[in-house]
């Protein structure tokens, strides 16, 4: 006896038989559920952290604009936005903020939405870091990368990718230093 006939001989003996009926369907149904539970709840996760994100940055923006920051340098206000976003794992080492003057008559939109930080080099990107002057249009961008839990899901491979794994989350705000009285 060859293979196929061997092969053929079996695919007849079990073809009419029901028995393990379900565990095929088991085996076919539940990869694709389980892949969609866990694409959804990379979708919560990146929802929740990118508007957690959103929230520590207007907060922290909101105590620099009130002046209740009393000394507004970059690792301050990393602390700051990092303090209100609770959710986002690895804030502190993985956000990168951007603070510079705008010129609110002429305005012009920057090169870059946001620079963020290359892990795999581990460097910072020059960005300007200047807290501006009285009634001065500022311009706030805040970058964290952030792996994705199920990376092989449609969700996780789908999303763009940024040197040094990850992806990027961006938050920018705006606000008016207010004269000092």
């Amino acid at each position: 006896m060859n293979v196929l006939s061997v092969l053929r001989y079996l695919s007849r003996r079990y073809r009419r038989g029901e028995a393990g009926s379900s565990t095929i369907e088991f085996v076919i149904v539940f990869p694709v559920f389980a892949f969609m539970m866990m694409g959804s709840y990379e979708i919560g996760y990146y929802t929740v952290s990118a508007s957690m994100l959103d929230r520590g940055l207007d907060l922290a923006v909101r105590d620099v604009r009130l002046g209740t920051a009393s000394n507004v340098t970059l690792p301050t206000l990393k602390t700051a936005v990092c303090t209100y976003a609770r959710y986002v794992r690895n804030c502190e080492e993985n956000l990168h903020i951007a603070l510079e003057p705008v010129d609110a008559n002429n305005f012009v939109r920057p090169a870059n939405i946001a620079d963020c930080i290359d892990r795999n080099q581990n460097i910072t990107p020059a960005t300007t870091f200047t807290d501006g002057g009285e009634n001065e249009l500022m311009l706030v961008r805040a970058c964290v990368i952030v792996d994705p839990i199920f990376p092989t899901t449609w969700l996780g491979a789908a999303l763009e990718g940024t040197p040094g794994s990850g992806y990027a989350m961006v938050s920018t705000a705006g606000f008016v230093n207010e004269p000092n009285t």
